[in-house]
């Protein structure tokens, strides 16, 4: 991996994806000081968090058509200017409009960077692009490990809660400046001819609409997976496994275990062994199960297992997978793409919530029968790429087979 002459710039591009783990945790671990400092209640707390929602969907599909057409190195430059402002403008806001205009930054960063670094990833990494993707999981999980240890050092101790934001804004001019003098690869490279014929002919016979939208589409539910688990299990475990709200709370730590977990063993296997939409199908249906089991079962036990098995198959980098599976299949527009992919992940954030919201208010049951339902779709669109993608590989081999005959 050292060896490629890329190795520098892919490390400052995972280095700006700790800090965007942080970002996305930042406003609500910091929420109390920041509801005095902006003289408002959580109500108004969660209008400014909502905003990088919002700012994602307003740039992702300017994004990643500008990604593909003025390259890789602008847009992650751009994505990296815009979390200075994000960070900077925080400290300054007096007021939840004001703090809302600069999270806006936060959701045109994320988006500026997901177009702007996964298909690069894939361009400096072409043989190992589902290990380099998913290995981008990672670090988000690192920022949003060492983040709340920050915060709670601070807290400790009395310090100023915006030395968390000073410090990742420190973090990110100093990885700007690094990555203004990094080389990014060309658009589209290719490793070798072998590897251009076969990319080549899969684009051919690629259809987006139907492989192309049904990964886009299998987008929404995974997020929608573990993003369900994530609010609403502990209120889950405590209803109708009586559990202690503090036990119920540490069910999220449980889930985290089992998605750093997973992503390690995802990328490790994906380089190795397996192809991703074998992984992304088996992982699904594992989801699935799990679902189904803690509904069967709504116990401690159930509930826990749902937390690590959820973390373990859904939210260890399926995700991620998939969108590379999307750039392999679609590979002449890769920002583009990119932005599709993302944009129904911010659907998700955004719709989720109001549903699973509305349900929980009629009974908390409902909320997880939604989620195995979701699940399910998500398992039948990850069967029908299987099926094409088998399908595809076979076209390509009699083309192989073709040329060698013909060389012959």
């Amino acid at each position: 991996m050292r060896k490629n002459p890329y190795f520098p710039t892919v490390m400052s591009l995972y280095t700006n994806y700790i800090l965007q783990g942080m970002a996305a945790i930042i406003l609500a671990q910091n929420m109390t000081p920041l509801m005095k400092q902006f003289g408002t209640t959580a109500t108004g707390m969660s209008l400014v968090i909502s905003s990088i929602g919002l700012g994602r969907i307003l740039i992702l599909y300017f994004a990643g058509r500008m990604s593909d057409k003025f390259g890789r190195k602008r847009i992650v430059l751009m994505g990296m200017a815009s979390y200075v402002v994000f960070f900077g403008g925080i400290l300054i806001s007096n007021s939840i409009w004001v703090a809302s205009f600069f999270t806006l930054f936060a959701g045109f960063a994320n988006a500026l960077l997901d177009t702007g670094t996964y298909p690069a990833l894939m361009e400096a990494y072409p043989a190992s692009s589902g290990f380099m993707s998913v290995l981008n999981k990672a670090f988000i999980s690192a920022g949003q490990f060492i983040l709340p240890i920050l915060v709670g050092a601070l807290l400790t101790h009395q310090l100023y809660y915006g030395i968390s934001f000073i410090l990742c804004l420190g973090v990110i001019c100093a990885n700007l400046l690094v990555m203004s003098q990094q080389k990014f690869p060309p658009i589209q490279s290719v490793e070798d001819e072998r590897e251009y014929v076969s990319t080549q002919t899969t684009n051919e016979k690629s259809k987006f609409w139907l492989e192309g939208v049904a990964l886009i589409l299998f987008g929404f539910t995974s997020v929608s997976t573990f993003n369900i688990i994530v609010l609403w299990l502990p209120q889950y475990a405590e209803q109708l496994a009586g559990m202690a709200k503090g036990n119920s709370l540490m069910l999220i730590s449980l889930y985290s275990i089992g998605s750093l977990i997973s992503v390690f063993l995802t990328a490790f296997i994906v380089k190795k062994w397996v192809q991703p939409i074998v992984v992304i199908l088996s992982c699904t249906m594992a989801s699935f199960l799990v679902l189904g089991f803690v509904l069967l079962f709504p116990t401690e036990i159930g509930a826990s297992i749902a937390a690590f098995g959820i973390g373990l198959f859904s939210s260890g980098g399926i995700w991620q997978l998939a969108l590379t599976l999307l750039l392999q299949l679609f590979p002449k527009n890769k920002g583009q793409m990119t932005s599709y992919y993302t944009l129904m992940t911010s659907f998700s954030v955004m719709l989720i919530p109001l549903i699973t919201g509305s349900l929980s208010e009629i009974n908390i049951r409902l909320v997880m029968i939604f989620n195995a339902g979701v699940t399910l779709v998500g398992f039948l669109l990850a069967v029908f790429v299987f099926i094409r993608c088998q399908r595809l590989s076979q076209i390509e081999n009699k083309a192989i087979l073709v040329n060698e005959t013909m060389e012959y």
